[in-house]
């Protein structure tokens, strides 16, 4: 699939994104783990690597395309990851979603309006994204979103 880049600052805190201090293998098992908890099927099967710029890049063979995404986003949207790089394979192909980084005064809503023509369609959103949202309400700048095909 390949790199996709996202906002360094936004996201999830899982370590001191601050501190060089960090072992790197630690913020892979820590990333898998994360993926683990949201409840993200296949965490046992991906292989997490965090190099010193901020990429992570994650491998191995997972279920399905929708699976694939919510992986890269969840890894993506966390403190400290600039870019994903996506070497997993999926043994179920779909339909490639796309993405959106959501902006200061964005709703679901209006996301919905400006990716399919109307404001009804949020849940759609809301539900491609969950673990990762808990709340339709609960989005944050900067926070990348999947935008799944209508």
């Amino acid at each position: 699939m390949g790199l996709f880049s996202f906002v360094k600052e936004a996201g999830d805190k899982l370590w001191d994104a601050v501190s060089g201090n960090n072992n790197r293998a630690e913020q892979g098992e820590k990333l898998k783990e994360h993926i683990n908890n949201l409840g993200i099927p296949d965490a046992d099967k991906i292989d997490v690597q965090v190099a010193e710029d901020g990429t992570a890049t994650v491998g191995g063979d997972i279920v399905s395309q929708a699976i694939r995404e919510k992986i890269m986003v969840a890894v993506g949207n966390v403190a400290g990851i600039s870019q994903v790089n996506d070497n997993m394979s999926a043994t179920e192909a779909g339909d490639e979603s796309r993405y959106y980084t959501v902006k200061s005064g964005d709703t679901l809503s209006a996301i919905s309006k400006a990716m399919y023509g109307t404001a009804n369609e949020y849940q759609r959103i809301f539900e491609a994204n969950k673990p990762m949202l808990k709340h339709p309400d609960k989005i944050y700048p900067g926070q990348v979103l999947i935008i799944p095909k209508k």
